[in-house]
């Protein structure tokens, strides 16, 4: 094996990751990827690279850790699809500079290039700012924010938990304060 045959899926698999930042930190981009496996292999015919044991993939504040990793791709060398597995297979990124990082899990992550889209499948959880949606399937698109989620057939349930949002100690007063005048002049009506 060549070392460009051995370099290709690295190369291929920084394309995926730089096309995952549309809506990350604009410093993710520019750091360099780093991917740890126990085992890697490539099948430049089925334009397929298979990442195993205990894989880890950083770039930026981009951290996908999984059993087993695989990179799809198309005959002109794009990338189509990434799909994490594991038990659970884990994601998370910092989409803006002033907000926490996403943090996603399921035994399936399958992430869409062209779309920009997480599909996760089996004990899916997404965990955004400290609120949370769990449930066996949950679809995420990154650009617009948007998900679905669906139970287990049966009982299975979607359960979604948001957390108050909390006011600047400023905002706070001024709010106490716009009450508490509100329910005297309420009171003053009545009164009348």
């Amino acid at each position: 094996m060549k070392l460009n045959d051995c370099l290709r899926p690295l190369a291929t698999l920084a394309l995926v990751l730089a096309v995952a930042h549309a809506a990350a930190l604009p410093s993710d981009r520019e750091q360099p990827v780093k991917v740890n496996a126990q085992k890697l292999e490539a099948n430049r015919g089925k334009n397929l690279s298979v990442y195993s044991g205990n894989v880890v993939i950083t770039q930026g504040s981009l951290q996908i850790r999984a059993d087993r990793v695989e990179v799809h791709g198309n005959p002109e060398g794009e990338i189509r699809r990434v799909i994490a597995i594991g038990n659970p297979a884990h994601f998370q990124q910092q989409m803006q500079q002033s907000q926490n990082l996403v943090k996603a899990r399921a035994k399936r992550i399958e992430f869409k290039v062209n779309s920009d889209e997480l599909q996760l499948t089996g004990e899916a959880y997404v965990d955004r700012d400290g609120n949370t949606l769990s449930a066996e399937k949950i679809d995420y698109d990154l650009n617009s924010e948007k998900m679905q989620a669906q139970g287990q057939a049966g009982d299975g349930r979607v359960e979604m938990i948001w957390k108050p949002e909390r006011k600047p100690q400023g905002q706070q007063a001024q709010g106490e304060q716009a009450r508490d005048e509100q329910e005297a002049t309420d009171e003053a009506r009545e009164e009348q």
